[in-house]
């Protein structure tokens, strides 16, 4: 079982690799340059892959626009992974927009306004 989860992690590192170099270099669309992939999760058989994405100029309301872009350019992905990495199949990509980024920065205004009203008193 530890073998499984090496080969796992190594498998989404290199598809994790390979879809932010296509985005750089083989993707068209000025609108998917901005979209940074955050995370790919492998399923355990290695037929499914979920993408977690995000996007440094537009927000959580333009949300499904990113994932329908991405998601249309998901032949050119499977293409690259196809030809780097020797797989019997390859992974079904689904994109999810990630945005955790969002709640991370809200907990730290939180704590530090927080911190400002307990130092006033």
């Amino acid at each position: 079982m530890a073998n499984d989860f090496s080969i796992n992690s190594r498998v989404e590192a290199k598809i994790h690799r390979i879809l932010s170099e296509t985005i750089i270099h083989d993707i068209k669309d000025p609108r998917l340059k901005n979209i940074s992939i955050n995370e790919v999760r492998l399923s355990p058989d290695l037929s499914n892959a979920k993408i977690y994405c995000s996007s440094f100029t537009l927000g959580k309301n333009d949300s499904t626009e990113i994932i329908n872009l991405i998601s249309k350019a998901s032949g050119i992905f499977k293409k690259n992974i196809g030809k780097r990495v020797s797989l019997k199949k390859i992974p079904q990509l689904s994109f999810v927009f990630d945005d955790h980024e969002k709640y991370a920065n809200q907990l730290t205004d939180l704590i530090d306004n927080t911190v400002k009203n307990d130092s006033k008193k």
